[in-house]
């Protein structure tokens, strides 16, 4: 409105130049005398700028076009805009979509594989130990041939007299173990008889117990426990020396005799039950 005030303002200045004479031009020359001069400088005004206030017109036309297309253009710019809204979160809802699927068909094959190498896992150590347990019947097998080669069976169990070689204390119970033994202890008055029947009389043989580290407390060296047997002979034990303190079967009885005093040896199997 400001714009179309101002266009006529100037286009009636310029009409009213064009018409005013200046002062040097002959004045009867330009002077036109009018009979009607309100209607008739009303109709020529309006004649003058009825082609200005068309032109603006037109363009007012044209202004309403342009701000109807921009108001349509802005309408669609943000229905494209909303649309690309509505893409992105299906694109993002297809990502979260497609992230979870892929978590779980991971997890799945994860688990999968898991279970199958826990399942290979179970089956191998089922082979291992079916291989132990066949190692361990083997070695069994072969402990007793070797034990039954050296040990028989003397009362209610097996035993092994050396009668050959003398040994102290120490070297006797290293040699039953490389026997798979141990130096023998007595279980009961049972076992001692049918042991000594096996012994020369005039032989002492060394046996597993000892008191080494008590005096008179007289210790299985095969069971770390107190012996369950002992049978002296008449005024035993009997301390005539600090070594004499490992047990030693003679003609029939125990008595103590020194650890480092070499004798014969009975040794007994570590299994007792061949």
């Amino acid at each position: 409105m400001f714009q179309l005030k101002a266009l006529l303002y100037y286009a009636t200045i310029a009409i009213v130049l064009n018409a005013s004479p200046s002062g040097s031009e002959d004045p009867g020359r330009f002077v036109c005398r009018l009979q009607d001069p309100p209607n008739q400088c009303g109709e020529f005004c309006l004649t003058a700028l009825m082609p200005l206030i068309d032109h603006i017109s037109k363009h007012q036309e044209q202004w309403k076009t342009c701000n109807l297309d921009n108001n349509l253009t802005k309408a669609k710019l943000e229905e494209i805009q909303g649309r690309q809204t509505d893409i992105r979160k299906q694109i993002e809802s297809q990502e979260t979509s497609l992230t979870k699927a892929w978590k779980k068909i991971i997890a799945e094959d994860i688990g999968n594989r898991i279970n199958g190498v826990e399942s290979k896992q179970l089956k191998m150590e089922g082979q291992l130990s079916g291989i132990q347990e066949a190692l361990t019947s083997i070695q069994n097998d072969l402990r007793r041939l070797r034990i039954s080669q050296r040990f028989k069976l003397i009362g209610s169990r097996y035993l092994y007299i050396e009668n050959n070689v003398k040994a102290n204390w120490t070297t006797a119970l290293s040699a039953c173990k490389q026997m798979g033994g141990s130096l023998a202890s007595i279980l009961n008055k049972d076992d001692f008889d049918a042991i000594v029947s096996q012994l020369n009389e005039s032989e002492s043989y060394k046996i597993g117990i000892n008191d080494q580290a008590a005096k008179y407390d007289f210790i299985s060296v095969s069971s770390g426990k107190k012996a369950p047997f002992l049978k002296w002979k008449p005024g035993e034990p009997r301390y005539n020396h600090e070594d004499q303190r490992c047990v030693t079967i003679h003609n029939g009885g125990m008595w103590v005799d020194g650890c480092t005093a070499e004798h014969k040896f009975i040794c007994e199997a570590d299994d007792n039950t061949l």
